[in-house]
């Protein structure tokens, strides 16, 4: 379980490096959002024709404020810092306290696998409905998305494909998720992460179960991550 807790710990450092990118980003765009209104008050033109191109700032502050929560929320119960009821672990003697805490994770990683599993459902229901600005009139007639129509119709509709999301499109694809837009692919987090806490559940519970059947205990360093 050693090499597990050291892979864990790496992919935590991966966790907390993507959490601070989001956040510098979130706290630039926000500076620049402020700085533009702002310049806009005070009759730049320029300003105002900046914040109009900057349209995509608030749904990305909006999805930027979810990736935080849910790495946040990844990175407690990697540190062991999440909401927990442990009055009974911590009256329990070390062989008792190892089975608890085997129980408890067993329990943590089924609850968030079964979350993962409806929010998973979800995020594809809202990927079945396609907006007007990623759709196209297809041939026959109907409209089909934006990434999977051909050229000469997208060149006949004055339209160009989005080619960086039509290409994390086309790897989502594989796992069976045909998103619609930048937006609900961004909503992935949410059932990615529970199933990642999941594992890390799972794998806290191996340790536990191991520690009761071997009665070698971790110290509380060891323990964490």
């Amino acid at each position: 379980m050693k090499y597990v807790r050291r892979i864990d710990r790496q992919l935590a450092r991966g966790e907390a490096a993507i959490a601070a990118t989001v956040l510098l980003l979130m706290i630039a765009v926000a500076a620049t959002q402020a700085a533009l209104r702002n310049l806009t008050n005070l009759d730049f033109e320029w300003a105002n024709l900046v914040l109009e191109r900057m349209e995509w700032a608030d749904s990305f502050l909006q999805k930027g404020t979810l990736w935080l929560a849910f790495f946040g929320a990844s990175l407690s119960t990697y540190d062991e810092k999440h909401i927990a009821i442990d009055v009974l672990p911590r009256l329990a003697p070390p062989r008792m306290k190892q089975l608890l805490r085997a129980i408890v994770c067993i329990f943590a990683s089924v609850t968030c696998f079964y979350l993962g599993r409806v929010f998973w459902l979800s995020v594809l229901n809202n990927a079945r409905e396609i907006p007007l600005e990623y759709s196209v009139l297809g041939v026959s007639d109907e409209m089909i998305h934006i990434c999977e129509a051909p050229l000469e119709i997208l060149a006949d509709a004055g339209l160009s494909k989005p080619s960086a999301f039509c290409a994390l499109r086309d790897g989502l694809e594989v796992f069976g998720a045909q998103m619609s837009t930048p937006d609900v692919a961004l909503q992935l987090i949410v059932p990615a992460m529970f199933i990642w806490m999941s594992i890390r559940f799972i794998s806290r519970a191996l340790a536990a179960s191991m520690a009761f059947v071997t009665k070698s205990y971790p110290s509380d360093s060891a323990g964490e991550g």
